[in-house]
C-alpha cells in the first residue's frame, strides 16, 4: 500500500506533466530569450556545480524538471523510480531572471527552501537550459539541464 504522501506527489507529478504544454523537441529550437514558452517542457540535469565544486549527478539517479507556463516540478528519483526529493511551484520569467518559489514537495531539499523565493539567471542555447544563482540558503548553484525528447 503507498503511503498518502507518495500518492499525493505522484498525483501531483501526473498533473504537472499532464499540463506541461505542447511544446515538442524540434519546437525548441525556435524558441529565443523572448518567448515566453521557451522552457515549457521537460528537462534532465545534465552538470552541476554547487558551491563552486562540480558535483557528479549520482549514478542511478534521475533529476527532472517539468515547467509549465506558470509552475515548475522538480523530482529527483533513483533507479527504481523512488523519490528522494520532489518539489514544485510557481515561477516568473523576465528575460533572463528566473525566480521559482517551491510550495509543495517532499525531502530534506524541499524542507530548506519551502516558501521562500530562489532567483537565478538562465539562457537557453538549442535544447541546453543554463542555470545559476543563490538558493536561499546561501549555496551557489550553477546547473546545465537538457530538453528531454520524446522517444519515436
Amino acid at each position: 500500500m503507498q503511503r498518502p504522501q507518495a500518492r499525493i506527489l505522484l498525483c501531483l507529478f501526473a498533473l504537472i506533466a499532464a499540463t506541461s504544454g505542447r511544446l515538442t523537441a524540434d519546437d525548441s529550437k525556435k524558441t529565443d530569450l523572448k518567448s515566453p514558452d521557451k522552457l515549457v517542457g521537460t528537462w534532465k540535469l545534465v552538470k552541476a556545480m554547487y558551491g563552486g565544486k562540480e558535483v557528479p549527478i549520482p549514478q542511478g539517479t534521475t533529476q527532472i524538471k517539468h515547467i509549465t507556463q506558470t509552475h515548475f516540478m522538480f523530482v529527483d528519483y533513483d533507479k527504481d523510480g523512488k523519490f528522494i526529493d520532489a518539489f514544485g511551484g510557481p515561477y516568473t520569467l523576465n528575460g533572463v531572471k528566473y525566480e521559482e518559489t517551491p510550495e509543495y514537495g517532499t525531502g530534506d531539499a524541499f524542507s530548506n527552501i519551502r516558501g521562500k523565493s530562489q532567483l537565478f539567471e538562465c539562457r537557453v542555447e538549442g535544447d541546453k537550459w543554463f542555470h545559476k544563482g543563490t538558493l536561499s540558503s546561501g549555496l551557489t548553484i550553477d546547473e546545465v539541464w537538457e530538453r528531454v525528447k520524446k522517444e519515436k
